[in-house]
């Protein structure tokens, strides 16, 4: 049989071969890689400081963003899913996280509550654009962002953030780093805007 064992009966083959698609069929059952994302590095200088309490709210996504696959763009109107990757969550709760945690590494922290507590504004996002072009070879993000009190709701500043990175391939994870790296310059510009909007 290959295996370098001895000649078995036939009831044994038999068994064997099924014990050995069980085996291939385990394996082939074996969830994808998944892949996270990073926040934005600690700054070399101060960025500001914000006066108040913000809240950091998860951001809005079409049905095709929300969700933990990788998304490609295979033509200017067409898109597809990423096969055998996903993101380690879903993609909107993964960029809430590295947002706050992009504010918690400017050393503003303090000045970032939790769902439920009482805030001065809310830092409110869509997710517009995640995603690798394989026409181009670019990976590209697109947040838009809006400041809201958290007194009356008034909208006190919008504004939208775009970032590239190269992806020469989508194979072996470089789809996501790429992603990952495009979203790193996002959340580093949404930082600075904010601590100095408000």
């Amino acid at each position: 049989m290959g295996f370098g064992f001895r000649p078995l009966a036939t009831i044994e083959r038999a068994t064997c071969i099924l014990v050995g698609a069980a085996a291939l069929s385990a394996c082939s059952s074996a969830p994808p890689p998944s892949y996270d994302l990073s926040a934005f590095p600690p700054p070399a200088e101060r960025v500001g400081a914000i006066r108040g309490a913000l809240l950091i709210a998860e951001p809005d996504a079409s049905d095709t963003l929300d969700s933990d696959r990788i998304v490609i763009r295979t033509a200017p109107d067409q898109l597809s899913y990423l096969a055998k990757a996903q993101w380690s969550d879903r993609l909107p709760r993964l960029v809430q996280t590295r947002l706050t945690r992009t504010f918690e590494q400017a050393k503003l922290a303090r000045s970032v509550v939790s769902s439920g507590m009482v805030y001065d504004y809310q830092l409110t996002t869509e997710i517009r654009r995640f995603e690798v072009d394989v026409t181009t070879h670019e990976a590209r993000v697109e947040i838009a962002a809006r400041i809201v009190s958290g007194r009356n709701g008034r909208v006190h500043a919008v504004r939208t953030f775009s970032g590239q990175a190269p992806a020469p391939r989508t194979a072996d994870g470089v789809a996501a780093q790429a992603l990952d790296a495009a979203l790193q310059d996002v959340l580093g510009r949404i930082l600075r805007w904010t601590a100095t909007t408000i």
